[in-house]
């Protein structure tokens, strides 16, 4: 089975878990007035020190009490929010196969233990479950604040038990006796891979991959993530490779196990996905404009790949497709008084894919997995060099169910008083405007029967259903730039000699000191 929607809307216990997440943070690092004042400015620098100042980035910048709290405050929150979107669309399920027996589940590079807040928060039927985390990084203190976060978070629903966390105080190749029924990785890959000149990045991915490869259990999951630019996305596609290369098979959102066609190489496109940020909690909202980088979305790169993988056979005829970027008006032929139709990037075995469809409230949600069937010599894409996959026909009601990221709320119909006389019958609305009054000789539109659970999409049902609603940013749109700072964090300045050199890394294979809490 494949799953329809990669980014789900948020569900309510999640919503409300992330909006009392301050209460939770600051029983684990308190913080006073004076500092909650500076914290705008705090996490502008930090943002910036993590992005277009990436290069004076030190390991240890976490060290810094100011930049310690701007990421517990801002960085933590939206990580959450990112993680749990998306692994609630994944459907996450460590030990799923025999619940009573329990799982293990890594998480390198784990920071505050983002991973296991999101896991705890947006998969509720987990927290009864025998699951012992092993989370590794090199800083111990953001590890002790996360699972200070983490444990206080749980008292209001019976405690943290029956999981049990270790904390692993070691670099994130460090080898573990422990074999992960599921292993996380997100937002480290560039800690591990973006060091050293790009010639060496195959080499150095291969050699990653085949260290995650020999972590899995026999029937274990692998999930990487990384943020929705340019260089994590070029970083995942070395991975990919060399994940296919040690015999692992993509879950998503690969639909394929060819060539990656958006590697993100030079100016080549990128494979991330955007979804609305509007769901998240005000407070979290309010802060970020505060600090002068509101969010209308938020963006991710990610790989979810297995030993066993997942069954990629479309019907007899047909394609599978994994919508990618958001859609865009399509340029009209030269010469030609046609209808203007909206593109969207995808995925697909033939590489590089353009779908072109006729409304853009037709366009699918990113993330979506299609079927589709293509044209016996589809046209290429000038711009973009990408085969050309038409779709036509007219859109329907959207059948009841689920509502996806940005879909508003239908109003709930108003019930007739009792003895009202019944007027003439209402003309059929329509799915995305008003009332439509029905041609003469003609009846109104029935529903699209509802697909099952887990069903791929077709092209017919797509069509038939009006999948997705119009969305509000393009492939790479990009948050506005905030003014650069003036004052530098202190983890920026250059390190004092102390006679040791700094970041030394222990013996090979050591695990470092483990910490645990049930």
């Amino acid at each position: 089975m494949f799953p329809e929607q990669l980014f789900p809307r948020p569900g309510g216990d999640f919503l409300a878990l992330l909006a009392a997440l301050p209460r939770h943070l600051d029983a684990a690092m308190p913080m006073r007035k004076q500092h909650r004042r500076e914290l705008p400015g705090d996490i502008r620098r930090l943002s910036h020190l993590l992005t277009d100042e990436r290069g004076d980035l030190r390991r240890d910048y976490l060290s810094d009490p100011a930049a310690l709290s701007a990421y517990m405050r801002y960085f933590l929150p939206w990580n959450i929010y990112r993680l749990g979107v998306l692994f609630n669309g994944l459907a996450l399920d460590p030990g799923g196969d025999a619940p009573e027996a329990g799982a293990t589940v890594i998480d390198l590079g784990t920071g505050p233990l983002t991973a296991p807040l999101a896991l705890w928060m947006s998969r509720p039927h987990l927290r009864k479950r025998q699951l012992t985390f092993v989370c590794v990084d090199r800083a111990p203190k953001p590890m002790r604040l996360g699972l200070d976060a983490l444990s206080s978070l749980a008292e209001g629903h019976g405690g943290l038990a029956p999981w049990k966390v270790t904390l692993v105080k070691g670099p994130l190749d460090a080898r573990l006796r422990e074999k992960a029924d599921l292993l996380i990785m997100a937002n480290a890959l560039n800690e591990v891979l973006h060091r050293g000149e790009d010639q060496d990045l195959p080499e150095n991915a291969d050699a990653l991959a085949q260290h995650l490869r020999s972590m899995l259990t026999p029937t274990g999951a692998l999930c990487v993530v990384e943020p929705g630019v340019r260089p994590s996305a070029h970083l995942i596609a070395a991975l990919r490779r060399g994940l296919l290369h040690h015999g692992l098979k993509p879950l998503a959102p690969c639909p394929h196990t060819g060539p990656c066609p958006m590697s993100g190489r030079g100016y080549t496109a990128w494979c991330h996905f955007n979804f609305e940020a509007e769901a998240a909690p005000a407070w979290l909202k309010k802060l970020s404009d505060e600090a002068r980088l509101p969010k209308d979305n938020v963006s991710l790169s990610f790989l979810q790949f297995s030993a066993k993988g997942r069954k990629l056979d479309a019907a007899e005829g047909k394609s599978l497709v994994r919508a990618v970027s958001g859609p865009f008006e399509l340029p009209a032929p030269e010469g030609v008084d046609a209808p203007r139709r909206f593109g969207q990037y995808a995925c697909s075995e033939r590489g590089l894919t353009l779908l072109s469809l006729p409304r853009k409230h037709l366009v699918p949600q990113p993330g979506a997995l299609l079927e589709a069937a293509w044209p016996e010599e589809p046209a290429t894409d000038a711009k973009s060099g990408a085969l050309v996959l038409p779709m036509s026909g007219d859109a329907s009601p959207r059948p009841s169910g689920q509502r996806p990221m940005g879909q508003a709320q239908p109003s709930p119909k108003p019930t007739p008083k009792a003895g009202a006389k019944a007027g003439p019958k209402a003309a059929p609305r329509s799915a995305n405007g008003p009332r439509r009054p029905t041609a003469p000789g003609k009846t109104p539109q029935g529903k699209a029967p509802a697909r099952q659970k887990g069903q791929a999409l077709t092209v017919e049902s797509m069509l038939a259903e009006g999948l997705a609603d119009e969305l509000a940013q393009d492939l790479g749109a990009a948050a506005t730039p905030a003014p650069r700072p003036s004052k530098r964090l202190p983890s920026q300045r250059p390190a004092k000699p102390t006679g040791k050199p700094a970041g030394k890394p222990g013996p090979k294979g050591a695990a470092g000191k483990r910490k645990g809490k049930a």
